[in-house]
């Protein structure tokens, strides 16, 4: 079989957006059907001159129109009055084409030059719907010039990067710090292939581990050049690449979206919100484990078991299947404050559990048990760990427990490290979604908040340092409020832009669950990482040091965290005594 026809053959189920840069002038029409017969989404086409602009009013219709992306000239240039004549034509082609209803635009960037006179260009389009795609060239300073132009323009949500392969090969390391920039695609020039023994075109070993992560970002692949006759050689070779990578799925389209933390203490959850924990299919199983483990060490034929913050009832299952499993007869207690979730564990109760659970509504913290319980259980664990208020709940639930009684989880601790990303600092200034909780009416209140939120599009530079430590149940009560400095030493320059924060929980002996990336439980969905925003943002050179102070703060009637950096320069303390964001008990 001809590599044309294995091509068509797998082309129903292409596992990566195409596209193609045609470098020179070519007939509009003639683009528009080579992109249909290559497969690709969209192509960038120059449309400089004012006969080819003209035209398409006979070509162009809106199925067309989402393919064609619009080369516009460059405007840099050091002499004012060429500049100024360059601006000119650049807002006359641009207002041409935005008249057409094209409204993406691809420009060349050019490292090391001045780009202030660009960056304000682009900030005079602020107000129409137009998105500016940079070509950057994969250059040794490139990331340093497009920081500082990144920085000009204020964060704007209408720039994103073409990321240009060139011969000069970046670290892993520089190719992964893109992955914190807005970038929507990796442009490949039909000149960096070479030929396979078979004479198909291929990319060397080194350029192919980048196309790979381009592909795992799910980056558009833009191939560049003249078109050739055997162009679907170069496509199949990608898709064929594409083909045989893990390509990560979106978890309910939530990447980059920034989520309130849940405030189950304050809040009664809704019924869809326990549904969507309920399908976990790691959590419970591990908590499984760990009961059974604590049932087996009891070494009792009868047990007693209080899950404190029962929701629907997931717990109270695992802790029914793992007394089942050890052979032992079992007691639980199954309490929870929500109204919401009451009817659901009664109809259980009635239906399928029976005399072994007695379904409590109440506050764990002031439920006063009829007897003293084996093994205490809870799932009230958040991003960060304690930022649910575990600590507080099970305080307060742990007079339910006997002398030698068991808690799961036994432990828990957050981590911590810096951040850098482009779409949550941008997301974040315009952020208006601001927890109940602040008191403040300051602009900045979204920057002393924390978020939930997935975070394919940005770079950690340094592993995770651990943080807070909690442990139940206590031998002696004290104050759940917290300080440490992390210290965390950068090995590229980064712009921070905040931190990304995880936790980790031992259930019981060495049964854990984690979000945490090095002891992450591969496939638990129920906790998304939880992302601490500094306003302040930084350059942070190569060989400096972010320090980084953190407090867990408590009064009578609620918890907050604050936050500041005094190193390599500093910020304010955010969040200071809760003015934005605190958590309620």
């Amino acid at each position: 079989m001809s590599n044309i026809n294995k091509f068509s053959l797998i082309t129903s189920n292409i596992p990566v957006d195409l596209a193609f840069d045609f470098i020179s002038k070519i007939d509009v029409q003639q683009c528009l059907e080579y992109l249909t017969a290559w497969y690709c989404k969209v192509g960038c086409i120059q449309l400089f001159d004012e006969e080819t602009i003209l035209s398409l009013d006979t070509i162009l219709n809106q199925d067309l129109l989402i393919k064609v992306i619009a080369k516009l000239p460059t405007v840099d240039c050091d002499d004012y009055k060429l500049q100024n004549d360059m601006e000119n034509q650049f807002h006359q082609k641009l207002i041409t084409l935005y008249n057409f209803n094209i409204k993406k635009f691809i420009i060349d960037f050019k490292v090391q030059n001045n780009s202030a006179n660009l960056a304000r260009i682009v900030c005079k389009y602020s107000n129409k719907p137009i998105m500016f795609n940079f070509k950057v060239p994969t250059l040794e300073n490139a990331w340093d010039s497009w920081n500082t132009f990144r920085n000009m323009t204020g964060y704007s949500l209408q720039i994103s990067i073409v990321l240009c392969l060139t011969k000069y090969l970046p670290t892993r390391d520089e190719i992964i710090r893109w992955i914190g920039e807005p970038i929507c695609a990796l442009s490949v020039s039909t000149n960096l292939f070479i030929l396979n023994k078979k004479g198909y075109p291929v990319l060397s070993e080194d350029h192919e581990i980048i196309l790979k992560i381009a592909i795992q970002q799910k980056w558009t692949i833009i191939l560049s050049g003249e078109p050739l006759p055997n162009m679907k050689d170069y496509f199949y070779y990608i898709i064929f690449v594409a083909k045989n990578i893990n390509i990560p799925s979106p978890i309910l389209e939530c990447d980059d979206l920034l989520q309130l933390p849940l405030q189950p203490l304050r809040d009664n959850l809704m019924s869809c919100v326990y549904h969507v924990f309920e399908q976990d299919p790691i959590k419970y199983t591990q908590y499984q484990k760990a009961i059974y483990l604590a049932i087996i060490d009891k070494e009792v034929k009868n047990i007693v078991i209080a899950v404190i913050g029962a929701g629907r009832g997931p717990l109270v299952k695992a802790s029914l299947r793992a007394a089942d499993l050890a052979a032992v007869n079992v007691k639980i207690y199954a309490v929870e404050k929500n109204e919401n979730a009451i009817p659901t564990l009664l109809m259980y109760q009635k239906n399928v559990w029976g005399e072994s659970v007695d379904v409590v509504f109440s506050d764990g913290r002031e439920w006063d048990p009829p007897e003293k319980c084996d093994i205490m259980v809870s799932e009230l664990l958040g991003s960060f760990g304690d930022n649910e208020l575990s600590p507080e709940c099970l305080d307060g639930a742990q007079k339910c427990l006997k002398d030698d009684g068991i808690s799961i989880p036994c432990e828990y601790s957050s981590y911590l490290r810096p951040l850098m990303s482009h779409k949550l600092f941008s997301q974040t200034i315009k952020n208006e979604a601001i927890d109940e909780s602040c008191l403040s009416n300051s602009k900045d209140a979204a920057f002393e908040q924390s978020y939930v939120v997935l975070q394919p599009h940005s770079y950690k530079p340094t592993k995770t340092k651990k943080l807070f430590t909690f442990n139940h149940p206590k031998k002696t009560l004290e104050s759940n409020a917290r300080y440490k400095c992390l210290e965390f030493e950068i090995t590229y320059n980064m712009q921070l832009h905040g931190f990304s924060g995880y936790f980790d929980a031992i259930l019981y002996k060495d049964i854990m669950i984690s979000i945490e990336p090095l002891t992450e439980s591969i496939g638990m969905f129920s906790w998304f990482p939880i992302y601490f925003p500094i306003k302040d943002t930084m350059l942070v050179k190569s060989g400096s040091v972010i320090s980084v102070h953190f407090w867990r703060c408590c009064d009578e009637y609620k918890v907050w965290y604050e936050w500041c950096v005094s190193s390599p320069n500093q910020t304010p303390i955010y969040n200071c005594q809760g003015k934005s964001n605190s958590i309620r008990l």
